[in-house]
């Protein structure tokens, strides 16, 4: 096992791909506590299409949720029990692009990930307990339905893209989980659940060698059958649609405002610039944020970011107010006038040493520290590759990320307005 240090971040990171294929990656945290493990399958709500054994196959919209819900399962216990036997806790989620199953514990560390690594590695799959995990999963979808936020995002995506499996919500629909059976549970985890396919990050006071150890004993060996991704259908150069609106029990408005970029080659790259790229537009410090909040077109909640998964990316604000549409017309007018004037250099620095004290903050969080180490992964990069990418990113790659990205015709507005009387 070989190891690399990273002076700046005072942390020390140790590399290791098992033959299996598994990658290892471990931070020790001499005298901490809490010790985190995190393991992530490359697979997401979007890998709806792939190839598998030379057979294509397409899948229900939410099955990576459903399979990562059925996972919690082994033949012979209840693995929540058993963890909280252990005293450690256990959760698990799914996006667009990954699943992710950790626990952070004080004691017991070696039982745990034990325990984790064959849970994640047992498929157990049982037609009794498919109808009660719909109507788990069921009761998900309500609640989202139900968050005026979450609904304006969804939303969003169905009308930026008129085929990326984006526009489909992780959890899938009630109609799409009716369709999820156990083979198709089993088919999913045999193509995917491969250690080649995954990622082990682990931080905490442990030995790193005793975590490859164990990594070895409880996952399965290579498999020389590989799974093949569809490409994602090519979009048409607009969006899908240009606006949605849906009536609700709220209030105020809530929407979300998305232009939607060209996918990149190199995810993390466009990430970071991307990133970048709506701080220095609509983040706090900016002149177009003060514009809107004085207009009392935008509150506090108002934010903005850059979002991206393999096939597709955008850059998206949102927030609640009166008059959404308003906030899309300043944020083209701004934009297109800010990138006449120029920004300003020495914000721009600014913004990178901010993005970057954001970035070592995190470190202090387990599971956002795993995460970003899994994503990198996946994504081709690996540990704290994101610290050298800020410091590469220019100015003028930022812009002419905004400049073809914010424009009227790659922009879309999502709205949840209050019921009509």
């Amino acid at each position: 096992m070989s190891w690399t240090d990273y002076p700046a971040l005072g942390e020390r990171c140790y590399f290791l791909t098992l033959p299996n294929g598994l990658a290892v990656r471990v931070l020790p945290k001499p005298g901490f506590a809490e010790k985190f493990a995190f393991l992530g399958t490359n697979f997401g709500s979007d890998d709806v299409c792939f190839t598998w054994n030379g057979e294509r196959h397409t899948v229900p919209d939410g099955t990576a949720h459903f399979l990562e819900h059925r996972m919690f399962s082994l033949p012979d216990c209840d693995p929540e029990e058993a963890f909280s036997r252990l005293g450690a806790q256990v959760n698990a989620f799914t996006d667009y692009a990954m699943t992710g199953y950790y626990f952070s514990c004080t004691e017991h560390f070696d039982d745990c990930l034990r325990l984790l690594l064959r849970m994640v590695m047992t498929p157990d799959f049982p037609c009794a307990a498919m109808a009660s995990e719909r109507e788990v999963i069921a009761d998900e979808i309500a609640l989202y339905a139900d968050s005026p936020a979450d609904c304006a995002q969804e939303r969003l995506y169905r009308a930026l893209y008129r085929r990326h499996p984006i526009r489909t919500p992780i959890t899938g629909t009630r109609t799409s989980i009716r369709r999820v059976t156990p083979e198709v549970l089993q088919l999913c985890f045999d193509a995917f659940y491969r250690p080649d396919n995954m990622a082990l990050i682990v931080m905490g006071d442990v030995d790193a060698e005793r975590v490859a150890e164990l990594a070895r004993a409880c996952t399965p060996e290579a498999s020389s059958a590989k799974v093949l991704r569809e490409p994602f259908l090519q979009e048409d150069p607009g969006v899908f649609r240009r606006r949605t609106v849906r009536h609700a029990a709220v209030s105020l408005p809530s929407f979300s405002i998305g232009f939607r970029a060209e996918p990149g080659e190199d995810l993390i790259h466009q990430a970071a610039v991307g990133t970048l790229a709506a701080e220095l537009l609509l983040g706090e410090s900016s002149a177009l944020y003060e514009t809107l909040y004085e207009a009392s077109l935008i509150d506090a909640d108002f934010s903005a970011c850059f979002t991206q998964v393999p096939g597709a990316a955008l850059l998206q604000a949102g927030g609640t107010g009166r008059r959404p549409d308003a906030v899309l017309s300043a944020i083209l007018r701004g934009a297109e006038q800010a990138l006449a004037q120029g920004f300003d250099p020495r914000r721009f620095a600014r913004l990178q040493k901010s993005a970057c004290g954001r970035l070592i903050r995190e470190l202090d969080g387990s599971e956002s520290t795993c995460y970003r180490i899994c994503e990198a992964i996946f994504a081709g990069g690996d540990c704290f590759c994101e610290f050298d990418l800020l410091d590469s990113i220019t100015l003028s790659d930022t812009e002419a990320l905004l400049t073809q990205t914010v424009t009227p015709e790659r922009a879309a507005l999502s709205v949840v307005a209050p019921e009509e009387a």
